[in-house]
């Protein structure tokens, strides 16, 4: 049982990082992560899991932009971890311009249009994702205590609160195409992992390699992946934001846009 929790645990924290950012990209509602059972022991447990997961997808599909709630699984199966997450709705811009403007008023991590994008692309739109509550924050702390007095005294295994006036983005997703090829470059505060108990295990990744570029000074890191999209990442130490851009089978454009970004 301890060694499956800490495959949750791990498996938690690897959603908080960039490396999600398909989902990202793929959708402006974001649970902030999918929570797994710790051993689906029998069909009791299924069916829990699969009322949970149809009670959390409903959740979080009927979130308008801008709105943000938090949620308190009470089963340990589960939630083994016994947190709370957060599902949230992002905001989406058409307009460049109607995008900065957002971003600026929500503390955005920086992230602007090449001044001339690689031929042949074109801007396809911008999105913003709400900041969860850190768990060392005041915020956090009385949601969580609320969340589990209210499963203490009550009979669900689903509980929810709203939180209201989110104003602040944790991500930032812009999306260009080129034809049937699509690249998206995404920017991401970088938040300090939680402390876990016991010693994290990289995860085998046979299909995955890596390659370092240096780029105007700047040491990047291009994963290509045989089974997947590839991606170039980068870290500005100075600002915590880290840099990511994906595309299918488009090393060359991916290049382009980190030469123009990073020469910007």
């Amino acid at each position: 049982m301890m060694k499956n929790k800490m495959k949750v645990a791990l498996f938690l924290a690897a959603t908080m990082m960039i490396g999600s950012a398909n989902a990202y990209a793929a959708s402006t509602t974001v649970p902030q992560t999918k929570i797994k059972p710790a051993a689906a022991s029998s069909v009791k447990s299924e069916k829990l899991t699969s009322s949970l997961d149809d009670q959390i997808y409903e959740l979080t599909k009927g979130l308008k932009p801008g709105q943000m709630v938090a949620y308190y699984a009470a089963d340990k199966e589960y939630n083994p971890l016994d947190q709370i997450y957060f599902a949230s709705k992002g905001f989406v811009y058409d307009t460049y311009s109607d995008y900065l403007k957002k971003a600026k008023a929500m503390d955005a991590p920086a992230l602007t249009k090449p001044n001339i994008l690689p031929k042949g692309y074109v801007f396809q739109n911008a999105v913003l994702y709400l900041k969860s509550p850190e768990k060392t924050s005041d915020l956090y702390k009385k949601l969580e205590k609320e969340l589990k007095a209210e499963a203490a005294k009550g009979n669900k295994t689903l509980y929810t609160q709203a939180i209201p006036d989110v104003n602040e983005a944790t991500a930032v997703v812009l999306n260009y195409e080129k034809g049937s090829v699509k690249l998206d470059v995404i920017a991401n505060y970088i938040h300090p992992a939680p402390p876990m108990n016991g010693t994290p295990v990289p995860a085998e990744k046979p299909n995955e390699k890596t390659e370092t570029i240096v780029i105007n000074g700047v040491e990047c890191v291009y994963t290509d992946d045989s089974k997947g999209r590839d991606h170039l990442d980068w870290v500005d130490e100075e600002s915590q934001i880290r840099y990511t851009i994906w595309a299918e089978s488009a090393k060359s454009d991916v290049l382009s846009f980190a030469k123009k970004m990073l020469a910007d």
